[in-house]
């Protein structure tokens, strides 16, 4: 199943998701187009729990900051909302955080692209991410076994492409992943 725009005859906003179903669908406003996902399979999930458990704890070292996990809405501007894997807010940002989104940018965002999903995280997310004023963004592609990395006043749009050795945020240092041993998380269900 791929994710697909859903076409309506005008811009959709903020409020108007408010109106969709609760039925096991990701939906994401990208300048007021509505994108539908399925729930994502278990590669992916085994990533994003691999990946959390580290953000977290890389929180807890770095006594800053919060890692937070999808499904999450992240409010960006009026029409466009989205709902990252897994991010990460500073202290200063705490504030942004309601009860049922967050409103703004967050400091570092990570997908993990599943089959539905790859266009829209490497091409659209990454310049609306880059222009809302995320200053790092991770695109795990895990058929690719590789990461691509988007930094906020980069000389190039251009992500850089990385495929193994470790990987530290700059955002947030005291995160940092082996990529083989991230990849191999996805292999197993503990690691």
């Amino acid at each position: 199943m791929v994710a697909l725009p859903f076409q309506t005859d005008h811009h959709l906003t903020v409020d108007d998701l408010d109106e969709l179903p609760e039925d096991g669908n990701r939906y994401e406003l990208l300048q007021g187009e509505l994108i539908v996902s399925p729930s994502p399979g278990r590669t992916h999930q085994r990533l994003l729990s691999w990946l959390t458990i580290r953000l977290d704890a890389a929180t807890r070292v770095a006594n800053a900051g919060e890692a937070i996990i999808g499904p999450m809405d992240v409010r960006l501007s009026a029409i466009d909302l989205v709902e990252p894997d897994l991010f990460y807010i500073r202290d200063e940002q705490a504030g942004q955080y309601k009860d049922r989104y967050f409103e703004g940018a967050p400091a570092f965002v990570i997908e993990v692209v599943s089959p539905s999903s790859g266009t829209y995280d490497r091409i659209r997310k990454s310049a609306l991410y880059m222009n809302s004023g995320v200053e790092e963004y991770w695109i795990i592609e895990p058929e690719k076994r590789r990461i691509l990395i988007h930094k906020a006043h980069a000389s190039t749009s251009t992500p850089r492409v990385v495929t193994s050795g470790t990987l530290t945020s700059i955002v947030i240092p005291a995160f940092s992943i082996e990529v083989d041993v991230l990849f191999a998380a996805a292999d197993r269900p503990r690691g």
